[in-house]
């Protein structure tokens, strides 16, 4: 009887153990990062004070308030940060393909992006200012854009935003892919006005001694949305963890206006840089 009660009790341990190997564990993206040792970072590197590139001992290195914000989650995670250096307008298909875990590129979350990523909680909020030559009359008005060859960056929600709010017709809109063509362009007189926030414009203007910013802001801001991080979005809830860490480190930055303290200091590196 004994060794039937044992036969039947080794079944049942068999039996249970085979249900419990065969059950599926549903892997996090935080699982998934751990296990690699890093946070892959998808940034367009031409948006100073937020990420640009300086030269430290001979080598290029990718800088800015929006990397020490990925820093800082990548302490929280306990994992390294790889940097993956892609054009704007590729940002968000380079996440969904699963080239980059998280995107931090001063990306504004609209409504038509929410369809084809999630995003984190609000990190910063500026505005949009108008910068043009010294020797030019200043913005004081959408009016005042009548004909003018205006300049936005490519991908960006300036290019959508001069396009149906301002009105901007095609061939007086020039859309390119980084900050720094569109202002050469400024300065060489190929366009009349470039739209860019409040904090890229100051550095310019410490930069460069022939442009200026006009009194005019951009109405219906299309940056009062704020930044936020971009994630490829998840349907399994896989990301829920990420995004819990990720914005429990922005509360605590957001609390002590740490990003602020960099977004000065990485500003005045970048306009003291050539």
């Amino acid at each position: 009887m004994k060794k039937l009660l044992l036969f039947v009790t080794a079944m049942i341990a068999a039996i249970t153990l085979t249900a419990c190997s065969g059950a599926k564990t549903t892997k996090t993206k935080v699982d998934e990062i751990k296990e690699k040792g890093k946070i892959v970072l998808g940034v367009s590197p031409d948006y100073p004070p937020y990420e640009f590139t300086t030269t430290e001992n001979g080598q290029k290195k990718v800088v800015g308030a929006d990397i020490y914000l990925a820093q800082e989650i990548a302490k929280r995670l306990g994992v390294e940060v790889e940097i993956q250096e892609m054009a704007f307008d590729s940002l968000i298909a380079a996440v969904n393909a699963n080239k980059v875990d998280m995107v931090i590129s001063g990306v504004n979350p609209t409504e038509e992006r929410k369809k084809a990523v999630d995003f984190s909680d609000i990190y910063y909020t500026g505005k949009g200012i108008f910068v043009v030559n010294k020797d030019s009359a200043e913005i004081k008005s959408v009016a005042d854009l009548k004909g003018k060859k205006v300049g936005v960056q490519k991908g960006s929600t300036y290019e959508t935003y001069a396009k149906e709010q301002l009105k901007i017709e095609d061939k007086n809109l020039q859309s390119l892919t980084d900050v720094p063509s569109l202002l050469q362009d400024l300065k060489n007189k190929k366009i009349d006005v470039v739209l860019i926030p409040d904090d890229v414009a100051k550095i310019a203007i410490n930069k460069y001694n022939d442009i200026k910013i006009s009194t005019f802001s951009a109405e219906n801001d299309p940056e009062a949305t704020g930044m936020a991080i971009v994630f490829k979005k998840s349907k399994d809830g896989s990301n829920k963890a990420l995004l819990e860490q990720v914005n429990a480190v922005i509360k605590e930055i957001k609390e002590k206006n740490l990003f602020e303290k960099e977004l000065d200091k990485y500003a005045k590196l970048a306009a003291a840089s050539e």
